[in-house]
């Protein structure tokens, strides 16, 4: 096998692909990232078996062939190269070799005749939708998902597809993130499937800030998305989704309208000392027409208070501040509405108007006066 291409473009996408290398596998083989050289181009691919992504480059094929490279080496001798024409060749033995001028590595590879292709999706739904609203929804969800395995459903986020309309969930026991948006496209029917967590962070890498179209394909095992040369495959996880509706409060007594940016500023600087605390607490106190924000530890106290537009019953209630300013830092909206019931049951975040997100934070039960 024996190619040129420019380094900036074999370096790109071997970024992309080498983060679908396994990192440690009983088979070796997917710990390299598969290169091709053929007719149409230069191939590279990486998987796990569970996420796969390949990449294709222009290139000037002088040899085609195929092999497997170290997936953690090989992008790091690429990356410290200087940019221009790189120059690959691979031997009968799977020996690389790669040059550039006065520059000569040799790179010791395997046989790829065994390496699997990707995945053909060609069941399921076809799901058409903006490039910058599925990587919002991707990033303004994920930070919810379970960090352990103990319910390894919560370990990934539900994708739910109904006539024009999106949904994206996630949640880990003590809070929850929705995120909806328009299709491109509406769907016949309705459609759910939950991909790990993880494998829609690499799918919102791959997207683009854009209103260009992509389309998502939702198989029966598989759900893939191609995008300017670039495909990923990546395994559904089985099992069933918590029924999440029957979390969401039906009706609520206090309502709070704040502006995003107060908020996020006098939280950011309550969280200093609640982070000091033993308990990570951060207390909401709703009197009148005014929110405060206290949060204290051995090493002190904050208390701030910011302007609201209040409606219904006085509340004080206190929570982890982490899941508080995760959802806050998630948004950009000039204004959001908080909804509280009771000290001890879930807060709701919602858009000022409209439903286009949902986080629901469960509270912290304090003692009287903490």
């Amino acid at each position: 096998m024996r190619f040129l291409c420019e380094r900036e473009d074999l370096f790109t996408a071997l970024q992309t692909v080498s983060r679908a290398v396994a990192q440690r596998s009983p088979n070796p083989m997917y710990e390299n990232v598969f290169l091709q050289a053929w007719a149409g181009g230069v191939r590279l691919a990486g998987t796990d078996q569970s996420l796969g992504i390949e990449a294709l480059i222009p290139g000037t094929v002088q040899e085609e062939g195929s092999v497997l490279l170290p997936g953690r080496l090989f992008p790091e001798i690429v990356r410290k190269l200087p940019e221009g024409e790189v120059s690959v060749e691979v031997s009968d033995r799977f020996t690389a070799t790669i040059r550039m001028p006065k520059i000569k590595t040799t790179l010791q590879g395997m046989d790829a005749s065994l390496y699997p292709s990707l995945p053909a999706v060609d069941d399921g739904e076809e799901v058409h939708i903006s490039q910058n609203l599925l990587k919002d929804m991707i990033r303004q969800t994920g930070f919810a998902i379970a960090q352990d395995a103990t319910r390894p459903i919560l370990t990934g986020c539900l994708f739910e597809v109904s006539g024009e309309q999106a949904t994206m969930v996630a949640l880990d026991g003590f809070r929850l993130a929705l995120r909806r948006g328009q299709l491109a496209a509406p769907c016949e029917g309705s459609i759910s499937c939950v991909v790990s967590g993880r494998y829609w962070a690499e799918i919102g890498r791959i997207l683009s800030d854009s209103d260009d179209e992509v389309a998502l394909r939702l198989g029966e095992k598989h759900v893939s998305m191609e995008k300017d040369g670039c495909k990923i495959v990546v395994s559904r996880m089985d099992g069933e989704y918590i029924k999440y509706r029957q979390l969401l409060p039906a009706q609520y007594q206090t309502s709070v309208l704040l502006d995003r940016a107060a908020l996020s500023e006098s939280i950011d600087r309550a969280s200093l000392m609640a982070k000091e605390g033993r308990n990570n607490l951060l207390k909401f106190s709703i009197k009148g027409d005014s929110l405060s924000i206290s949060s204290n530890s051995e090493m002190g106290d904050v208390f701030e208070q910011i302007d609201a537009v209040t409606q219904g019953q006085d509340i004080d209630i206190s929570f982890n501040v982490n899941y508080i300013t995760d959802a806050i830092r998630s948004l950009a909206e000039e204004k959001v509405l908080f909804r509280f019931n009771t000290s001890i049951s879930p807060a709701v975040i919602v858009p000022e108007e409209g439903d286009s997100f949902l986080y629901l934070v469960l509270p912290v039960r304090t003692f009287q006066g903490v």
